[in-house]
């Protein structure tokens, strides 16, 4: 039960909490203003101390290190594909031919987020990059899961009840894949890039044909 009476000690975690939430996102904001101008490689906790007007040890209080930095940055783009994964996925699919339409267009949204922002480019590739992050990369996969598990959700009704585990599997491995394609193109140039998705659109709606399709109920298909 709550009730009224509240201590001195609860009365100031709120506020406590909310400055280190600013405090947090003027550093991450100060990083990603320093990559933008010297790139990721050259950032050192010193300039983003300088640039979010605090001392670098107020920064440690917050990230033991650069790579820290790094992954919460690239923890941002995620959280921000997501959010417009959310909403190409607001209306359920009417087919899985349609959920293919569907998931070329995350995959188009996901790679204009990669190549409209240099920025995210840098990041994502210092991420990537950095082996003192190599234990983050379950990041990454688990946001694939995330987005696979919540694709199947909204279309589980259009599988076969007992295809649902290899609908699962054929979904990771497409969500992957294209991934992998956008994680190539965007070290192209635009012209090289595009044709690089190109490429990889037909190749995931042969995928899409060949081990997606034949798993749906026989009501849709």
């Amino acid at each position: 039960m709550v009730t009224e009476t509240m201590t001195r000690q609860d009365s100031v975690r709120e506020p406590v909490q909310e400055r280190s939430q600013k405090r947090v996102e003027a550093i991450l904001d100060a990083a990603r203003r320093i990559i933008e101008n010297k790139g990721a490689a050259k950032m050192k906790m010193s300039d983003i101390a300088d640039e979010a007007s605090i001392s670098v040890g107020s920064i440690y209080q917050y990230f033991p290190n650069k790579s820290a930095i790094i992954a919460a940055l690239a923890e941002r783009i995620l959280e921000a594909n997501t959010h417009q994964n959310e909403q190409v996925l607001a209306a359920p699919p009417r087919s899985l031919v349609h959920l293919s339409h569907i998931t070329t267009e995350l995959l188009e949204q996901y790679y204009e987020l990669q190549m409209q922002d240099p920025v995210v480019k840098d990041i994502w590739a210092a991420f990537n990059a950095d082996k003192e992050l190599q234990d983050l990369q379950d990041v990454e996969h688990d946001d694939d899961v995330q987005n696979r598990d919540y694709i199947f959700e909204i279309s589980k009704h259009l599988f076969d009840p007992s295809k649902h585990e290899e609908a699962k599997r054929a979904l990771l491995i497409i969500i992957k894949f294209g991934a992998a394609a956008v994680g190539i193109a965007s070290q192209q140039n635009r012209k090289e890039a595009d044709a690089y998705m190109e490429d990889a659109k037909i190749m995931l709606y042969a995928a899409w044909e060949a081990s997606v399709l034949p798993l749906g109920a026989k009501s849709q298909t």
